[in-house]
């Protein structure tokens, strides 16, 4: 456990360090909420399956848009870089395990997209006069399953990416794809009714209504069960595809 927790310590040290990585997970996610707060106001959103501020709408999608950045972008071009690099290869040579390797991304990680929420919640609040209401512990619990899901989809990619070149159009694809199908910047009830059906299996679609539900609507665990066992269906599957195809080398 105290290599586990040296090893996180270490692991946040080099990020801070690296400013494109702080502006990408930091400042990229604040910057959506300062512009289209700027953009909207208190303007009001009404339509299908939709009537709140568009603020109070979009505060959650850029939740998931932070939670997407850290769990996806991050996870898989900083591993197919290191390990391109030869990173790992001599790692290996090391008394550090593996296991402990990855844990202490996914605790840098997790930690970095609470850091994130709390400052997107703060900035809403003071800027915008969003309120987030409803049940805490289960929007954590919804944020919490959501960053599993989005990090284990960025470790399935990095099995399927053989080099850093090929690396950012498939991440880029994957993460614009969930970005702008996922009911972030606007309902899905707007989309075609093929697309709208193709979003709603979308991990990034089931944690902003999940998100939405809780705070705004005072959702329990019950009115949200299937969207948490879509975001667990997808973390089942990205494991599998982990174990199948990750590569060290």
């Amino acid at each position: 456990m105290n290599t586990l927790v040296r090893q996180t310590v270490m692991q946040t040290r080099l990020f801070l360090r690296r400013k494109d990585e702080l502006f990408w997970t930091l400042a990229f996610p604040v910057l959506f909420i300062l512009l289209f707060g700027a953009i909207y106001g208190d303007t009001k959103w009404t339509g299908p399956g939709i009537d709140m501020r568009a603020i109070d709408y979009l505060l959650p999608g850029i939740i998931v848009i932070g939670a997407m950045v850290t769990g996806i972008m991050r996870t898989a071009t900083g591993f197919v870089q290191e390990r391109e690099q030869g990173v790992y290869r001599r790692l290996a040579l090391t008394p550090l395990k593996r296991q402990t390797l990855i844990g202490s991304q996914l605790l840098q990680h997790y930690a970095v997209i609470i850091v994130q929420t709390l400052l997107l919640i703060a900035i809403g609040g003071v800027a915008f006069n969003t309120h987030l209401t409803g049940n805490l512990a289960l929007f954590w619990l919804v944020l919490s399953i959501g960053a599993l899901c989005f990090m284990s989809l960025g470790f399935a990619l990095t099995g399927l990416i053989k080099t850093l070149r090929s690396a950012t159009p498939i991440i880029q694809i994957t993460y614009f794809s969930m970005m702008f199908l996922g009911g972030i910047f606007f309902p899905n009830s707007l989309l075609p009714d093929w697309l709208e059906n193709a979003a709603k299996i979308l991990p990034s679609t089931q944690m902003g209504d999940a998100l939405r539900a809780v705070v705004y609507n005072g959702a329990g665990i019950g009115d949200i069960w299937q969207k948490l066992l879509i975001m667990a269906g997808w973390i089942a599957a990205c494991l599998v595809i982990s174990i199948k195809f990750f590569r060290w080398e």
